[in-house]
């Protein structure tokens, strides 16, 4: 009967895999808030836009309200900033996200080295087990063949 394989680094494999699964989720996770973080950019810069054009149209119209226009002024200011601010925001997150996929690389190659190491100790394993059988089946063969010519000896007598 063929012996079984058994790969004595499973659990250090599965260990591996366990930290390339929370890796990835890790990476998911920073890929979300850099998302977020665009998102908040794109937002603001849709209202800066928006509040940019309403100025242009009171001006076009006519309508010179030193009040609103100094409001408008305003908010388009701290608008920019907020922008630049989250602008700064993304770029640290996307340097955080660029880390954490280094890292899911780094884990998914120290995975790989072991899947490699279990193919190959099970090629050798199966290599092997093929040899035995072989050599079972040489040797049955033989017998059989020795107990045949017995037979012929015996007839002849």
């Amino acid at each position: 009967m063929a012996r079984v394989f058994r790969f004595r680094l499973e659990t250090v494999r599965r260990l591996r895999e366990q930290a390339r699964d929370a890796q990835r989720r890790v990476v998911a996770d920073a890929a979300r808030v850099v998302k977020s973080a665009e998102d908040r950019i794109e937002q603001s810069s849709r209202e800066l836009r928006s509040v940019s054009a309403e100025s242009r149209d009171a001006r076009r119209m006519g309508r010179l309200d030193a009040v609103l226009l100094r409001r408008h002024q305003h908010y388009r200011g701290w608008l920019q900033r907020k922008i630049v601010q989250f602008q700064e925001e993304l770029s640290a997150k996307r340097a955080e996200l660029d880390r954490q996929r280094a890292k899911l690389a780094e884990t998914q190659k120290d995975l790989k080295v072991i899947e490699k190491l279990r193919e190959r100790q099970l090629q050798r394993h199966l290599t092997e087990v093929a040899r035995e059988e072989r050599l079972d089946h040489d040797e049955a063969a033989q017998q059989q063949y020795m107990r045949g010519r017995q037979g012929e000896h015996e007839v002849a007598v």
